[in-house]
C-alpha cells in the first residue's frame, strides 16, 4: 500500500466544492423561515395587546381607536430610521363578537390580525424575495363579567 502524500488539502477542496452548492440554498431557506417566524410572533403578540385594549374600551368607537392607535404606533416605531422603500407594511384586522354585543360583560370577542410582508435574505435580495407572504393571528378574549354597564 503506497499512499500518495503529495496532495495535501485535496479532501478539503473537494468538500468545499461539493458542499457549497448545498449550503447556500439551506442558508436561504433557514433565513426566510426565521424571518417568517419572527413576523408570526410579532403579529401574535400585537393581536393579544390590541384585543386587550379593545375589550377594556368604553364603547366600540373607542375600542377601534385604541386598536388603530396601537398598530400605528408599532408601525411607526418599526419604520423609524428606514428609507421610504424599505418601510414595513401596515396591519389589517377584523373583530367579531357574539350576538349579544361586543362590549357586554361576559361577551366573547375574536380579533384577527393580518400583515403582508416580504422575506429578504441579506446578500441575496434578488434571489429570494417573496412578496406574497402573510402573517396572521387569531385571538379570543372575554369582556370582564364584572364590568360596569353604565
Amino acid at each position: 500500500m503506497n499512499r500518495r502524500r503529495d496532495e495535501p488539502g485535496s479532501a478539503i477542496a473537494e468538500f468545499v466544492l461539493i458542499a457549497t452548492p448545498l449550503f447556500i440554498p439551506a442558508l436561504i431557506f433557514f433565513s426566510s423561515m426565521q424571518q417568517s417566524a419572527k413576523q408570526e410572533m410579532t403579529v401574535s403578540s400585537l393581536a393579544r395587546q390590541t384585543l386587550r385594549a379593545f375589550v377594556t374600551a368604553d364603547d366600540l368607537s373607542q375600542g377601534h381607536q385604541r386598536v388603530r392607535f396601537i398598530l400605528n404606533e408599532f408601525n411607526e416605531l418599526e419604520n423609524q430610521g428606514r428609507s421610504i422603500n424599505d418601510q414595513r407594511s401596515s396591519f389589517t384586522y377584523s373583530i367579531s363578537c357574539q350576538s349579544q354585543g361586543c362590549l357586554k360583560p361576559g361577551s366573547l370577542v375574536e380579533l384577527t390580525l393580518y400583515r403582508s410582508f416580504e422575506v429578504e435574505v441579506y446578500g441575496f435580495d434578488q434571489v429570494a424575495r417573496d412578496e406574497n407572504r402573510k402573517a396572521a393571528a387569531v385571538v379570543r378574549g372575554y369582556v370582564d363579567k364584572w364590568r360596569d354597564e353604565s
